[in-house]
């Protein structure tokens, strides 16, 4: 999925891992041949890891919304967990109705959207995967843009029967 949301929340500074803007970052990764847009071998044949510094400013504010580009740095696995729903039902025993003129009575309590947590979204972007706004006029999937989190749903009923 790719978040226009995080980043707009990125360039802004709004989201706690962009808040620190002094101080020099390493972009994770591996230094590469730009002519050949393959990683760079050491001589076993394997990655060199990258040490390169640049300053926040850079990391964030360079052209394609920040140091890795708009394909990287706001790409999000979508993986998430969640309780979609929950419904808790109890029957009131029928020794509690015999002065009542019910013949039954049960009450249960619903809830729908009471909680998810998506590991790999960034904390404190609170970005639903499964809501993607400003796009349900096309078939375009996999985008967010300035989604709110899915509605938390309550309810309470009690059936009776005479």
């Amino acid at each position: 999925m790719y978040s226009i949301t995080a980043a707009s929340l990125l360039l802004r500074g709004q989201l706690a891992n962009s808040a620190e803007r002094e101080g020099l970052r390493v972009i994770p990764g591996v230094y590469g041949d730009d002519a050949t847009k393959t990683p760079i071998l050491d001589a076993n044949g394997k990655t060199i890891k990258n040490t390169t510094s640049i300053s926040a400013f850079d990391y964030f504010f360079s052209d394609g919304f920040g140091a890795y580009g708009p394909d990287d740095t706001n790409l999000y696995d979508r993986t998430t967990f969640r309780l979609r729903e929950l419904n808790l039902g109890y029957n009131i025993p029928k020794k509690w109705l015999t002065k009542t003129p019910f013949g039954s009575a049960n009450i249960s309590f619903s809830g729908r959207n009471l909680w998810f947590y998506c590991p790999n979204i960034l904390k404190g972007l609170n970005l639903d995967p499964e809501v993607l706004s400003d796009v349900s006029t096309s078939n375009i999937q996999g985008i967010d843009l300035g989604a709110a989190p899915s509605t938390r749903r309550y309810g309470v009923n009690l059936r009776v029967s005479f």
